[in-house]
């Protein structure tokens, strides 16, 4: 029993001893464990990588008051990684620069960041260790005497430094920017060489990419400078920021924030700017195409976006990409006849909307030169507008959709004004939809390669129903003329040969009065050439239908007080503005003399020029020079337009109206007082320089009159 107790005893003692070693070695390999944490979170929580040491793994550098921090991080797919600084303090994380963006890194537990002879000098590196390969590396033009002077520091500013023992700066990320432009950070121009695209803000792909996007930010080489700009793709700019103001100290379109202060040096050039209050704040050439700046809310913990360029999205090039139609919401959608690129659903990821479409048709299998083809028409588009368009001048309605049918590589047609616009690429961008009531709304006409209830994405049924209507009036009428055209040959053999061999009662007479009347109208005219000495064209009503797509709705600009106005091409190319008499106008033909004399006479640049004129029957239109912008009316009492009128631009108006009215009312030839001056009647040119226009009710004083009486209440009211 005694040994059978010791034996026991000794049992238990050994479980014990086991016991306790096994806590002992947990504790020991433990306190190892934090020892090594705490090791590398002394050795990795400063502001500096020396020489000797080397980033890997979950390691972080933090600057020393602990605004930002670098280190690796992965962003959509988990399995890539990339070297980046973001704010320390801010959830959730917020990248502001990425290193190797389009070479990313497989294993976190392979990568290190450290001080190497690259290049024949001293520089930051990233390798892979798995593959011994260098990812990326800190390009630069310096010398440095030994790898032990050379250090990496992560400034309060959240720009990365290498500097040697002299503190002289070798290289910099504030030179290298990815997306993000910090306080502090430089936009800059290679003056010795502008073509060179360095020193930009890029977009990422996506949100949730890093590499490269489509959209940059950087100076404008044609303003030497003077303005930033938005490109797309590298090639088609898209935006300007307007030419720098010396006295504002700020871009004419970058006026949001008074916290901001803008500086610019035109003799290298740059521009960096700075902000007054302590809190985060970033401009973002984001993956939209749009630039946005941020600025951290302490309290509430989210970022505030207090402006955007442009301020809406579907102003971005190729923002839905091809054969996408961005809608008043800023949502994508495929037109008729295509799909998305992930499927047949019509809508867009938002986060990825420059994908385009793609047709639903294989346009390797469809045979060229079919006339079978059917169109769906758009309406109320802004028309596309990029360089794969070709236009046909002066060609008819009627031929231009047989013009696209007859092209192989003709994806589109459109009509505007006489021009026949034809696009002919795979890659149709900026298609907008604008709303009913727009008069910059354009009918846009897609082929279809097959009959449209064969696709899937029909777009609005509407449409789908007005085309089909259309095609089966087409049948009905063909059946109608194949019928019934035999039977009216004969008739309408004598009605010609009557017209030829006589004259309908009182034709002669007409075009007597024509003729008179042409006449007694360019009598008043032709002594009242312009100041340099140009006489205005006489045009026939022939060419002005041709013009305006005989006064079709589509050419329709607006509606003035005595009638429509209509937007069209001269013979000879020059956009006009047309403006029709109503027939139910008071005014005669000497009165309407009397009014093309009073314009012609009046030559100044804020009043608006008369290009010719055309009496014929009861038909009485003018001619004026086309004012792309419109009237002010349509900026300033419009909800979003309004917001492209900053003060420059309104003061601008403002004294280009006075000086108009001054040389109406004091420095002309006649004094004139216009008395229906408004805003609808202040038309803008391309570069927003006003223009008086309406001439219609306007009076003649003489040199001394002071006032005169009339017989009509006119103005508006």
């Amino acid at each position: 029993a005694t040994q059978s107790a010791q034996l026991v005893w000794t049992y238990e003692n050994m479980d014990r001893c086991k016991t306790n070693m096994f806590f002992f070695i947990s504790s020991t390999y433990g306190f190892l464990i934090m020892l090594l944490h705490l090791q590398l979170q002394v050795a990795c929580s400063t502001d500096t990588i020396l020489a000797n040491q080397s980033l890997s793994g979950f390691q972080t550098i933090v600057s020393s008051g602990g605004v930002f921090e670098l280190g690796f991080f992965s962003k959509g797919t988990p399995s890539l990684f990339y070297l980046g600084i973001w704010y320390n303090q801010v959830f959730p994380k917020t990248i502001v620069w990425v290193a190797n963006p389009e070479t990313p890194a497989p294993d976190i537990t392979s990568i290190s960041l450290n001080i190497s002879n690259v290049y024949g000098y001293y520089g930051l590196a990233l390798y892979d260790n798995s593959t011994e390969k260098m990812i990326w590396g800190s390009e630069g033009n310096y010398d440095s005497p030994s790898d032990t002077n050379v250090e990496a520091v992560l400034l309060d500013s959240g720009n990365l430094v290498l500097r040697d023992g002299n503190n002289s700066i070798l290289w910099q990320s504030f030179e290298n920017p990815s997306d993000t432009w910090l306080p502090g950070a430089k936009i800059r121009l290679d003056k010795t060489n502008p073509e060179t695209r360095s020193n930009i803000l890029t977009s990422w792909n996506t949100s949730q990419d890093p590499s490269a996007g489509l959209y940059s930010l950087e100076f404008d080489p044609s303003s030497k400078g003077n303005s930033l700009i938005m490109v797309w793709n590298g090639s088609i700019p898209y935006w300007s920021s307007g030419a720098w103001d010396d006295r504002l100290r700020i871009f004419q379109q970058v006026r949001f924030n008074r916290n901001l202060n803008f500086e610019f040096n035109l003799s290298e050039p740059y521009v960096t700017y700075s902000v007054r209050n302590q809190n985060p704040f970033r401009l973002v050439m984001d993956a939209s195409g749009q630039l946005i700046a941020y600025s951290w809310l302490e309290k509430q913990k989210i970022w505030d976006s207090p402006w955007s360029a442009p301020d809406q999205k579907c102003m971005v090039y190729a923002y839905c990409g091809s054969f996408g139609i961005c809608h008043e919401d800023s949502s994508c959608r495929c037109a008729p006849g295509f799909r998305g690129l992930y499927g047949l659903e019509t809508y867009f990821d938002p986060n990825d909307t420059y994908g385009g479409c793609i047709s639903e048709i294989n346009l390797e299998k469809k045979p060229c030169g079919k006339k079978d083809d059917n169109f769906l028409p758009l309406e109320n588009m802004k028309l596309a507008s990029d360089p794969e368009e070709q236009v046909l001048t002066r060609t008819p309605f009627t031929t231009c959709g047989s013009a696209c049918l007859d092209y192989c590589f003709c994806k589109a047609y459109a009509y505007d004004g006489n021009r026949c616009l034809i696009w002919t690429s795979d890659h149709v961008y900026n298609l907008q939809k604008l709303d009913a009531n727009n008069s910059q709304g354009r009918t846009f006409y897609v082929r279809l390669l097959t009959a449209p209830e064969n696709i899937s994405n029909k777009g609005d049924p509407a449409t789908l129903k007005n085309i089909s209507g259309r095609r089966n009036h087409h049948k009905l009428r063909s059946i109608v003329l194949a019928v019934f055209l035999p039977s009216l040959a004969l008739p309408a053999l004598f009605i010609i040969l009557y017209c030829c061999f006589s004259s309908p009662p009182g034709s002669k007479r007409a075009q007597k009065d024509k003729k008179q009347s042409k006449e007694k109208l360019e009598g008043g005219i032709t002594d009242a050439e312009d100041d340099d000495g140009e006489q205005r064209l006489y045009l026939n009503l022939h060419d002005i239908m041709a013009a305006t797509n005989s006064f079709s709705e589509e050419n329709k600009l607006g509606q003035g007080g005595f009638g429509p106005v209509y937007k069209g091409y001269l013979p000879n190319g020059i956009e006009v503005a047309i403006k029709r008499l109503s027939k139910k106008s008071s005014q005669g033909l000497t009165e309407f003399r009397n009014e093309v004399v009073l314009i012609i006479k009046l030559q100044h640049k804020n009043l608006v020029r008369l290009l010719g004129y055309c009496v014929e029957g009861d038909e009485k239109l003018l001619i004026y020079e086309y004012m792309s912008n419109k009237s002010l009316d349509a900026l300033l009492f419009d909800p979003l337009k309004c917001k492209e009128l900053d003060w420059e631009k309104r003061i601008k108006i403002v004294i280009g109206t006075t000086k108009g009215l001054q040389y109406l009312h004091e420095d002309s030839r006649l004094k004139i007082i216009h008395r229906d001056l408004k805003a609808s009647n202040i038309l803008l040119d391309n570069e927003m320089n006003p223009k008086i226009s309406d001439f219609g009710t306007a009076r003649i004083f003489g040199c001394k009159q002071i006032d005169d009486s009339t017989e009509r209440i006119v103005g508006t009211l």
